[in-house]
């Protein structure tokens, strides 16, 4: 999931089999309308990762348990389908407060490594 918190931090989130944990920017806000590159990685090596604009702003390796079910996984942008779910402490992402646009949408079956999240960032 990636969304925004109650005091605008952009947050990243994902599941482990001991709940939610999750990675945000906290010591910056994002420009408005202005283009950001915005990426997330995620292992069991490294945990969550948060990239803006091509260079690693958080990280947590608090839990790093999640292995893939084999079920179909959705994934949210910008909102929270089940809102009960879409909490870690104070990194609860709010409801419909991204109001901006996407383009060039990846996701790939492995970790990319910083350098490559910095190249595909470069490359857009």
């Amino acid at each position: 999931m990636i969304g925004f918190n109650s005091g605008g931090s952009l947050v990243v989130q994902t599941l482990s089999r001991n709940g939610i944990y999750s990675a945000s920017l906290t010591n910056e806000t994002l420009s408005l309308n202005q283009w950001s590159y915005i990426s997330m990685t995620y292992s069991t090596t490294n945990g969550i990762r948060l990239f803006v604009n091509g260079s690693l702003v958080s990280g947590n390796v608090t839990f790093n348990d999640y292995s893939a079910s084999g079920n179909m996984s959705t994934i949210t942008i910008g909102t929270c389908l089940q809102p009960n779910t879409c909490a870690a402490n104070q990194t609860r992402i709010v409801l419909s407060q991204f109001g901006g646009k996407i383009d060039e949408l990846k996701i790939f079956s492995r970790e990319l490594s910083t350098s490559e999240v910095y190249q595909l960032m470069a490359a857009s």
